[in-house]
């Protein structure tokens, strides 16, 4: 095949040109030598014949299954694990343990599976992704513990400034603050980030380590139904989705020479990632300060809805990055 844009030859069943990285929606597919020459998207091909790609292979991306059925998935996956959690509390915790790691683990892998153009290293997403289990945590859980004991002795009671602050500044700025230390620290001068997609693959990668090992120790004092709750909302995932647009979009710009608009991008991803994570955060604090039932139920509906949309929006965004990838 010869990609249109460029006229590099791509191999069979690659979505994507490795030279410009277009994706290969609009080739043109080698055929026998016929000495003829073919139009494809107002440029002749000489040479060789070329014949045009099938149009049902084009009209197959416009099929309802590909584009709506993920989207209908992820939702009712979403609220599947939501229902769940109603009724696992006295649940088996080895199925917990498995609820709670094997969506991060699913989605780490079809998001590097995502990346076509070029794949990272296996042995650096391995090293992000322990990174941000083993030494993000560790950080964040020591953090944490000295912010809140300020936090306690300067707001006394528990209302919503308290609930604020746990939200955006205990747990969201802590984590994600760690995770991206870590990001910064391994990917950010490694010669293999050199497409902007690569940012959300290493961002994701740290992200869902985080996510992991975080889910194991919500366990270790909780009860089954936790892992359904925290499986229907793949939140530190989403997170990494958002700083790691950004951080591709820096790294592109700190290779043009503005070191200015990269530190920019990259100080947007972490904020727009602490904004996301801090309302999730605020609304399950805030639940918990009111006795009544209506109201719990009510907010209970409120972050559910949440959830979904969160969910839904990653979904697109990701496929949108990844569609739109290209060199730094």
């Amino acid at each position: 095949m010869v990609c249109s844009n460029c006229k590099a030859v791509i191999e069979e069943g690659a979505r994507f040109c490795s030279n410009c990285g277009a994706p290969v929606t609009s080739v043109a597919h080698m055929t026998p030598p016929q000495g003829q020459p073919y139009t494809v998207q107002g440029q002749q091909l000489q040479g060789q014949g070329y014949s045009p790609v099938p149009q049902a292979a084009v009209a197959q991306e416009q099929t309802f299954v590909v584009r709506k059925m993920p989207i209908i998935l992820i939702i009712v996956l979403t609220f599947g694990f939501i229902i769940s959690s109603l009724f696992m509390e006295n649940g088996s915790m080895d199925v917990a343990m498995a609820v709670s790691c094997l969506p991060g683990i699913i989605l780490l892998f079809l998001i590097y599976k995502m990346d076509r153009i070029e794949p990272e290293p296996k042995g650096l997403m391995i090293k992000l992704f322990l990174a941000g289990g083993f030494i993000a945590t560790t950080a964040a859980v020591i953090i944490e513990m000295i912010v809140e004991s300020v936090l306690g002795i300067l707001i006394y009671d528990n209302g919503i400034l308290y609930c604020f602050a746990q939200a955006f500044i205990v747990a969201a700025a802590t984590e994600e603050l760690c995770k991206y230390t870590l990001l910064k620290l391994f990917t950010w001068k490694h010669p293999a980030f050199n497409f902007r997609f690569d940012g959300v693959v290493y961002s994701t990668a740290v992200a869902i380590g985080f996510e992991v090992v975080e889910n194991v120790l919500y366990l270790i004092d909780s009860t089954a139904d936790t892992a359904f709750t925290r499986a229907a909302f793949p939140g530190h995932c989403i997170f990494g989705i958002y700083m790691g647009y950004y951080y591709g979009q820096a790294k592109a710009k700190q290779l043009a020479g503005d070191d200015k608009g990269a530190k920019s991008l990259r100080r947007k991803g972490v904020l727009i990632a602490i904004l996301i994570h801090g309302t999730y955060d605020f609304i399950c604090f805030f639940s918990e300060i009111f006795e009544s039932e209506l109201i719990q139920i009510l907010l209970f509906f409120a972050l559910t809805i949440v959830m979904v949309i969160l969910n839904v929006t990653a979904y697109k965004n990701i496929k949108k990055y990844a569609y739109e990838d290209k060199p730094v």
